[in-house]
């Protein structure tokens, strides 16, 4: 299982991953960018206890240990919401600051992944995820966040919703992102009107081409699923003086998806674990 894990880490496999997320929460209204590397997993539904397990009990503990340590700054699993099939929907996310950092991680994590797993003690449902864990994948992904603005402290984001888009110009549609909703967001987060608590930007980095159906997104966090449908169904104040069109022709098809996901756990830059 390892080894599979550390072949996706280091040699960056480029399958298609048809869902992702990340969210960090850090400091109040800050807009920050980094790199994130994705995992893309589907679980039967009789076996999601043992993949939960082997994350929350071993991986959130390794990479406890590797933010403590500054290798990373940060890690989380999710889990998709509503989706009705025999099959679960998740993720995990490492991020890091700069392409400098992920270096250094991918040069050491495969040592220190197998010096840290030895130093911890696992229940047996546990060990038998991190056995069955390499079947569970079925794809990873690098993204670039161009620019996150995180939650205000204290506040625990247990929801996301994920736009996923096809742009003829993903740097350009990030950047119109950047000037247009960035402001909005920061001044509307701030204004406390408003159920959404965060806001980012991305790009796909790799896989890219034009099979895929997306190649840049944004995450809105949120406390609770009801904050996201009573966002849903209300507009969000001061909208209509905003000038779209430049996102609009960036990105002419709309969204190609929209999803909600449970975070379940998390690692932030700290090392602290949180449910």
């Amino acid at each position: 299982m390892l080894d599979i894990f550390v072949s996706c880490f280091v040699n960056h496999k480029t399958i298609e991953m048809k869902k992702i997320f990340y969210l960090l929460i850090l400091s109040p209204l800050i807009s920050f960018s980094q790199y994130v590397d994705m995992w893309h997993f589907s679980v039967p539904y009789n076996e999601t206890n043992i993949y939960e397990a082997s994350e929350k009990e071993w991986f959130a503990k390794v990479m406890s240990k590797a933010a403590k340590d500054g290798l990373i700054r940060g890690w989380g699993m999710s889990k998709r919401f509503g989706k009705n099939e025999s099959n679960v929907d998740y993720i995990t996310w490492i991020s890091f600051g700069d392409l400098n950092s992920r270096k250094k991680a991918y040069n050491s994590i495969g040592k220190y992944f197998n010096q840290t797993s030895k130093q911890l003690y696992t229940p047996k449902l546990s060990e038998i995820g991190r056995e069955k864990w390499g079947s569970y994948v079925v794809g990873n992904s690098n993204l670039y966040f161009d620019n996150f603005l995180s939650a205000p402290e204290g506040i625990k984001i247990k929801f996301s919703v994920h736009n996923l888009a096809m742009s003829k110009n993903p740097k350009n549609f990030s950047e119109q992102q950047k000037i247009v909703w960035l402001p909005f967001f920061k001044k509307l987060l701030k204004s406390k009107n408003t159920k959404q608590k965060s806001w980012g930007v991305a790009r796909r980095i790799n896989p890219r081409g034009n099979k895929h159906n997306w190649n840049v997104m944004t995450v809105d966090g949120y406390e609770s699923l009801d904050d996201i449908f009573e966002s849903i169904n209300s507009t969000i104040p001061g909208i209509s003086k905003l000038n779209l069109d430049p996102i609009t022709k960036s990105a002419p098809d709309g969204w190609y998806d929209q999803i909600i996901w449970e975070n379940i756990i998390r690692v932030n830059s700290k090392g602290e674990i949180i449910e």
